[in-house]
């Protein structure tokens, strides 16, 4: 099983988008990047998240919250930033992957090519687009280890 949803931006720019939060946990990764995992606590403080940023378009994909998109636009204006999803059991499920920069969506599952599979999966095309290089033998997703917690709540424990 791997369940894991959670952001992922320059450490110092993702940190200070999630400051705000009394239940962020940032979760530090190689070549200067973080992860934001996306816990049941972080998400119910998101609800009501308020924020002068205006969406003009619907939200990319349906399992991202309206505040985490908000989130992920505002995180955006200053870095990078990549939304990552896997759902995987038994073999079966799959992975989605945004990625926002200066407040615009620039992937998603409507940009062409996002259905690839390795080394050119949708989270490792997002971890490209935010400026992720993938060693010798390795995309993006296992560069930064990515594959260490298979759940999300694993990643905010690992930090504590």
């Amino acid at each position: 099983m791997h369940d894991v949803e959670a952001l992922i931006a320059k450490s110092d720019k993702l940190a200070a988008g999630a400051r705000q939060f009394e239940s962020a946990i940032i979760c530090p990764l190689v070549q200067g990047f973080s992860l934001l995992p996306i816990t049941e606590p972080l998400a119910k403080e998101l609800v009501g998240y308020q924020t002068k940023t205006r969406v003009a378009s619907a939200k990319p994909i349906r399992n991202i919250s309206d505040e985490l998109h908000v989130l992920a636009i505002d995180i955006s204006h200053n870095s990078p930033v990549a939304y990552i999803n896997t759902y995987y059991f038994g073999g079966q499920g799959g992975q989605d992957a945004l990625v926002w920069d200066k407040g615009n969506l620039r992937f998603s599952p409507t940009s062409p090519g996002y259905e690839k599979s390795w080394p050119n999966s949708p989270i490792s095309q997002a971890l490209r687009m935010i400026g992720v290089v993938a060693e010798a033998g390795e995309d993006e997703f296992d560069t930064l280890g990515l594959g260490k917690h298979r759940h999300t709540h694993r990643w905010a424990e690992s930090v504590k």
